[in-house]
């Protein structure tokens, strides 16, 4: 078994501003942006690794910190946000931190993050974690024409993510692992359908408890679980080391 040297960034930002709920969109695309434009470029159009499904191995948190306006269904900067920001590639993790830096932030639909600092967060070692969604876990599969998304309850939830994982793993040269998920809590207001380039997209937030293969669990927090990671998707972060 190879080891996984990418990392994951805490990225601090004050900001002022209206945010539309879709802002996720525009939060991908400057994130493009701040990587030199080689790099952003191959990741975009090919994927860190090339192949029949091409993927891209970083994923990114929501921003945490915004109000919702209900009424008006958007959110509202007011002071510092945090975006946490991962890949299974140092080339990624310090060529963002690098392009962040050097912009002086991030721009989001007209609204600007300016850059406060960051973290390279140490990642928890071990077999078992519980961990928080900070961006919705989407799992589905496709059936023809029709989606199929399952919720965490769904024996097709777990056996899903583990197939997905080992799907990375294969793409560094990593063995294949196991992974057993527990929702921790189950709660339906969890659920989370997010409109994304048009696309509605289903996925759930919360706690799990996360038990398999030590690499498989440094990967999930590294390049997210389950699909459309790249695009926001899938990001979790321990809470504790069980």
């Amino acid at each position: 078994m190879g080891s996984i040297p990418g990392g994951r960034l805490k990225l601090r930002f004050h900001a002022e501003g209206r945010l539309p709920v879709n802002y996720r969109e525009g939060l991908q695309a400057a994130l493009y942006q701040a990587l030199p434009p080689s790099l952003g470029q191959r990741l975009h159009d090919q994927g860190a690794v090339e192949g029949p499904r091409p993927l891209k191995l970083f994923v990114f948190s929501r921003l945490l910190g915004l109000r919702y306006l209900r009424e008006e269904r958007a959110f509202q900067a007011e002071g510092e946000l945090v975006l946490y920001f991962a890949s299974a590639l140092a080339e990624v993790v310090g060529a963002l931190g690098q392009g962040v830096w050097e912009r002086g932030g991030l721009e989001v639909h007209g609204v600007f993050l300016r850059f406060l600092g960051l973290d390279l967060e140490p990642l928890p070692v071990g077999g078992v974690l519980e961990v928080e969604a900070l961006a919705p876990i989407t799992v589905y599969r496709t059936e023809g024409e029709r989606t199929v998304y399952f919720n965490p309850l769904n024996r097709e939830f777990a056996l899903l993510l583990e197939a997905n994982l080992n799907r990375k793993a294969q793409a560094l040269g990593l063995s294949p692992g196991r992974l057993a998920v527990r929702p921790l809590g189950f709660r339906t207001r969890n659920k989370r359908v997010e409109r994304y380039k048009g696309t509605w997209v289903e996925g759930w937030m919360g706690r799990y408890r996360l038990e398999g293969t030590p690499h498989l669990l440094r990967l999930a927090l590294l390049a997210g679980l389950g699909a459309k990671n790249s695009q926001g998707f899938g990001f979790v972060r321990e809470v504790e080391e069980c």
